[in-house]
């Protein structure tokens, strides 16, 4: 059997110990701090005014100058055209200032062909008679710092059509 000089296992000793400190500070951080992500309005009505007055998102607590993605989270039995099951739907990306916040409105596109689910016709114009409008409900929208995997979660909730006068 070989024997081992005292430097040996001491330094075995100091390599486990050190990895398993490591690990406990990891465990205990549980990931990447939060970030915030917001709304404006939260609450709209799928109508084409929407077009004239997009909902923004503003975030914080990302990392400076990094690109976040928005997304919505597509609950069962929802589906958005283009979008395979169980994969969110996008909504919109920013590129967030030296603090790590963003402000942008959501684009004629992702409002289009994810809220409205529009057919397009041949000279590439919306066609609302063959949309397929979300249903309305409160869905999840989150925000994800594509280098500091920071994540932001908010609602948006779609409210039913209000009623013709």
């Amino acid at each position: 059997m070989k024997k081992y000089s005292s430097k040996t296992w001491f330094l075995f000793l100091a390599v486990g110990v050190m990895a398993a400190a490591l690990a406990g500070c990891a465990a205990l951080q549980g990931g990447p701090p939060a970030a915030k992500l917001q709304i404006a309005p939260d609450k709209i009505f799928l109508t084409p005014d929407l077009l004239k007055n997009p909902p923004v998102f503003s975030g914080s607590g990302f990392g400076p100058k990094e690109i976040v993605v928005i997304e919505m989270i597509l609950p069962p039995g929802v589906t958005v055209k283009g979008v395979p099951p169980g994969e969110n739907a996008a909504l919109g990306n920013a590129t967030t200032d030296e603090k790590g916040d963003f402000e942008i409105k959501m684009g004629a596109m992702s409002i289009l062909n994810t809220l409205f689910q529009v057919e397009w016709t041949p000279l590439i114009k919306p066609d609302f008679k063959q949309a397929k409008p979300l249903p309305p409900g409160t869905y999840e929208a989150l925000a994800t710092g594509m280098v500091s995997e920071r994540v932001g979660r908010t609602k948006l909730t779609i409210l039913p059509p209000p009623e013709k006068k």
